[in-house]
């Protein structure tokens, strides 16, 4: 619940949350394409990343902690993210809401969402895996239990 309120108050503030590191990240890159990072590594691609890896636990949690229908964090997701976007265009000058930020944030949350299945069935997996020596164990006395029942 808490990252919650640190994505709301990212994705809320009145203006960048930190235009100093923003400023700060395209000087970066600058100096380091002179250093021979690639060219394609752009300001707006590791904003897009970030903004997956801002909604990565959003997915993550919230498909961890849905019992029944997990897989709604991720168009809920969506739906906040359309929500923050819209809100950012209409309502904060400053801010830019744009489509291609709900897509990195659906994205984010798609990811976390997988992330979080794929742990669910490890779980379900080594669970699984607990009970084939009980079985096996069930399965020889009822073998050794057999023989008895024919003599008798």
């Amino acid at each position: 619940m808490m990252f919650v309120l640190v994505v709301a108050v990212i994705t809320l503030w009145p203006g960048p949350p930190d235009p100093d590191g923003q400023l700060g990240l395209k000087q970066f890159l600058n100096a380091a394409h002179l250093q021979g990072l690639p060219l394609w590594i752009t300001f707006g691609k590791v904003e897009f990343v970030a903004n997956i890896a801002l909604f990565v636990p959003i997915g993550l949690f919230g498909g961890l902690v849905l019992s029944r229908a997990r897989w709604l964090i991720v168009p809920l997701a969506v739906a906040a993210s359309a929500a923050i976007e819209v809100t950012q265009a209409m309502a904060l000058p400053v801010r830019d809401g744009t489509p291609r930020d709900v897509l990195s944030n659906g994205l984010g949350a798609a990811l976390g969402y997988l992330l979080a299945s794929g742990v669910l069935n490890e779980v379900r997996r080594r669970q699984w895996l607990r009970t084939i020596p009980l079985a096996r164990a069930v399965n020889a006395d009822r073998a050794r239990a057999q023989p008895a029942r024919a003599q008798g």
